[in-house]
Formats: C-alpha cells, sequence, structure tokens
C-alpha cells in the first residue's frame, strides 16, 4: 500500500489552493496535447491509455472528496469513459474547481492537522491535500512519459523540453 511521507502536509488552505490552482492549468495543457487517436495507445501491458490515466485524475479527486466528506457521493464508475478528451477535460475542471471550493468552505488551517478515514487509514487533512495534489503531479508525469513513448509533442510544464532548446536553437544537454 502507498502512503504519504511524514511531514509533507499544507499547514495553511490557502497554500494549498494556490498549488491546487496553478497544477489545473498544468494538467488541461497535458490534456489538451493528447490527440484524440491517440488516447487509446497502450505503450506497454501493465501502463493505462492516455485516455483511462487522464480520466484517473478527476476520478480520485471525487473519490477522496467523497471518503473525507467534503464530497458528496456517488464516485466515478470505472467505466464508461469519457467519450473524448475534450469531454474528460471538462470534467477534470469541474470536479477540480468542485473540490478546491469544498476545502475552501469546508476546512480551515487549525482543522489540518485532524485526522480524517481515506482508504482504511487515518489521514491528517493536510497529508489529504498533499496527497490530493501529488496524485495529480504523479499521474500527469506519467502521461507525459507516454506521450513522449507514442511520439507526441509533450508540455514544459516547469521549463524547457528538447524541442523548446532545440527551437531556441540553445544547446541540447545530453
Amino acid at each position: 500500500m502507498w502512503s504519504l511521507i511524514e511531514k509533507n502536509m499544507y499547514y495553511r488552505i490557502n497554500e494549498f489552493l494556490e498549488d491546487w490552482l496553478n497544477e489545473t492549468g498544468k494538467t488541461t495543457k497535458v490534456f489538451s496535447m493528447i490527440p484524440e487517436a491517440s488516447k487509446d495507445i497502450i505503450v506497454h501491458p501493465k501502463v493505462r491509455a492516455l485516455g483511462r490515466l487522464a480520466f484517473h485524475i478527476p476520478q480520485i479527486i471525487v473519490q477522496i472528496g467523497v471518503q473525507t466528506g467534503l464530497m458528496a457521493p456517488p464516485e466515478l464508475p470505472e467505466d464508461p469513459l469519457p467519450g473524448t478528451m475534450t469531454e474528460t477535460n471538462s470534467l477534470y475542471l469541474s470536479i477540480h474547481e468542485q473540490m478546491g471550493e469544498a476545502v475552501k468552505i469546508q476546512w480551515q488551517d487549525d482543522m489540518l492537522e485532524d485526522e480524517v478515514d481515506l482508504y482504511g487509514h487515518k489521514w491528517r487533512r493536510g497529508d489529504v491535500l498533499s496527497l490530493l495534489t501529488h496524485h495529480e503531479v504523479h499521474h500527469r508525469s506519467q502521461m507525459i512519459i507516454i506521450m513522449r513513448l507514442a511520439g507526441l509533442q509533450v508540455p514544459g510544464l516547469y521549463g524547457p523540453v528538447r524541442e523548446d532548446w532545440e527551437q531556441l536553437g540553445l544547446p541540447i544537454a545530453k
């Protein structure tokens, strides 16, 4: 079972909300760069397709929201997947906004050390917030690697990618 490293939690709701909003733009950038014809590519039998990974992000946001009492049921089912990446992106944006608003309204800074039940374990609320952002970054990173392996264009989210360096005429790092 995966777990979050201790002392990796948010202590201020506003800090979480700032990161939460910032990550939204990065995730939608990745989603927008996945062509419809490529969303079902399987690069390895043990790796999910891009469309399934993209859907998994809002799916887990809802699952965490329901289990921690931030969101009302039901959770998103495994199937069917949204028909297009545009639909997945719209679903993601809606759920992402709902989670941010739920945290803003229902939780306060002095509650972040309090524990809630999540996946059969006790989690500090601040750790739950870290899980939300780290889970999104984790799967978004997987998607970028799959995109690269599939020969698709990839975004520079935290800095330039090789193609950006080439376009700028700068030396490419080895």
